[in-house]
């Protein structure tokens, strides 16, 4: 694969979730695709309604939603959950990735949650768990998640550590 320059990379914006039936499956079809490129060994994969209804149930206030897209079209998108200081959840498009399209959102997040916030992630997903120490969170605690008792790992981000200025 060749990887663009930051100069070749045409620019994305983020914006906040809209919620149509159209964006609805667009960020459905990005989060399966991105769950299978995290856990290719699945025995099972969730077909897309699955997916879709969790955007539907789960993508409502209070959660707010930021898209980052590029000429109208979504690349990525984050839920956050503001009042928990919570990144409920952040996907990118798998052949996008290493573009910056999940930086300027986890940006965005400190941004939003300026006293800090924190996040959990797959055990099994150790390209994640790079990319957020990275970027600069703090690995934490090990536990299961409530629904699906799969392991994941805490993450934290506080002001006292300003990502986005070590580069």
């Amino acid at each position: 694969m060749v990887r663009m320059s930051a100069a070749q990379i045409p620019a994305f914006e983020l914006r906040s979730r809209e919620g149509g039936p159209e964006e609805n499956m667009v960020l459905a079809g990005i989060w399966r695709r991105a769950w299978v490129s995290a856990n290719r060994g699945a025995a099972h994969v969730e077909p897309i309604g699955h997916w879709l209804r969790r955007v539907q149930t789960e993508f409502i206030p209070p959660a707010d939603v930021v898209l980052a897209e590029r000429d109208g079209q979504v690349l990525a998108f984050m839920v956050l959950l503001t009042g928990r200081e919570y990144v409920a959840q952040l996907f990118v498009e798998p052949h996008l990735r290493s573009q910056g399209l999940g930086k300027a959102l986890l940006d965005e997040a400190c941004v939003r949650m300026p006293h800090g916030w924190r996040l959990h992630v797959a055990v099994t997903n150790t390209e994640a768990q790079r990319f957020y120490e990275r970027y600069g969170l703090v690995r934490g605690a090990v536990d299961r998640h409530p629904g699906s008792g799969r392991e994941r790992i805490a993450y934290h981000w506080s002001p006292a550590r300003a990502p986005w200025r070590t580069g």
